[in-house]
């Protein structure tokens, strides 16, 4: 064998050494454990400063009582995946943001705070409730759209009715749309914003019961 075809031997098998540790070093890159890059988010109140309710508020038998629910959220939203609205018929799941907490117990649990909070009540009892329970009014609340758009407008579309002590009579029913802006593309701006939606339904509501509270003859104490 001469020298020229023993070098070029040398070099093949050093060129396929190469290739193979190469390759190892690939294989090794992608078996490697990946971090996971999942952040979790959370609604939070945004009423705990709101002022005390009217002296209406609180019934001549103890501490006025609020029954919230039931709250209903469209099925779209019953997953643990940040959802934006893309486009009015399309929606994107985010691939590493989530909720930290099923997204119907996050917003009943806001609402409920910041409904007692605005309406002056410690006594927000959360559907269902026993039957031996007495409640003064009830609130029950359908939402239809709760999340963030393209542009990170944070909104709340929410039909919400009051319904008297039995749950039986309605006293109030009204469609609310709320807004709230946030940074396009920040989650955790997103989630604050959609907190403040949030909080300012809690505030109509909080206002209509103050209303009722005052007209002793449709809803006596």
């Amino acid at each position: 064998m001469t020298s020229t075809r023993k070098l070029l031997k040398i070099c093949a098998v050093g060129a396929i050494a190469m290739a193979l540790a190469g390759c190892s070093s690939v294989a090794k890159t992608i078996l490697a454990p990946q971090p996971d890059i999942t952040k979790f988010y959370l609604l939070t109140p945004t009423a705990g400063g709101a002022t005390a309710a009217p002296a209406a508020a609180t019934s001549a038998g103890g501490e006025f009582a609020i029954g919230l629910g039931p709250i209903k959220l469209p099925p779209y939203l019953d997953r643990q995946e940040v959802v934006t609205r893309a486009a009015p018929n399309r929606l994107e799941l985010s691939k590493d943001a989530r909720w930290g907490e099923s997204l119907q117990n996050g917003f009943t649990s806001v609402m409920a705070r910041d409904l007692a909070a605005q309406a002056g009540t410690g006594q927000v009892i959360i559907f269902p409730w026993y039957n031996t329970v007495h409640v003064d009014l009830q609130v029950q609340i359908e939402v239809y759209r709760f999340e963030t758009d393209g542009n990170g407008n944070a909104q709340l579309s929410a039909k919400w009715t009051i319904l008297d002590s039995t749950g039986k009579n309605i006293l109030y029913t009204v469609e609310s749309d709320l807004t709230q802006p946030s940074k396009p593309g920040d989650i955790t701006d997103a989630a604050a914003a959609l907190s403040r939606t949030i909080g300012d339904l809690s505030g109509q509501i909080a206002n209509m019961i103050h209303q009722l509270r005052s007209q002793p003859a449709a809803h006596p104490a």
